[in-house]
């Protein structure tokens, strides 16, 4: 289910059209870093990282073996001082790096909800933007 991969936010193939998508003003977020509220899925790989970093409790596995970030205070237990306290490390989830705009599993676009992000829902035009993208595996991200 989880692919074992490194995330990277902009490392798409050369004429991929995600690569002309609009930078989203995430750090700092000016939308109280709403897409944060959930947690974010992880892949095993991206689990052992956070835990040999940070130490055991930030990860749990849900009953159907997926790994998870803990929620505390409303926020992703990763996010700390206006922040994500990964963002520029080599394990930053997959899935938090393509969102909202692509799904990590498939390399296709996010087919959830994307008005989680703020910026979204101040920018109307990024929903047709984010709807051009193909879905299902139509893309995949280089290594």
């Amino acid at each position: 289910m989880n692919q074992e991969k490194v995330a990277t936010t902009q490392s798409y193939s050369i004429g991929d059209p995600r690569t002309n998508l609009p930078a989203l003003p995430c750090y700092p977020c000016p939308h109280n870093a709403s897409c944060c509220a959930y947690g974010v899925s992880l892949s095993d790989a991206e689990a052992a990282a956070i835990e040999a970093d940070f130490g055991p409790g930030l990860v749990y596995r849900t009953r159907w073996g997926e790994f998870r970030t803990r929620i505390r205070q409303k926020r992703c237990v990763l996010f700390r001082d206006g922040g994500c306290t990964i963002h520029d490390k080599p394990y930053y989830p997959a899935v938090c790096g393509g969102f909202p705009w692509t799904d990590a599993e498939t390399g296709g676009r996010y087919e959830y909800d994307v008005t989680i992000c703020g910026e979204f829902v101040a920018r109307s035009e990024l929903l047709q933007l984010q709807r051009a993208i193909p879905s299902g595996k139509s893309f995949v991200r280089s290594a």
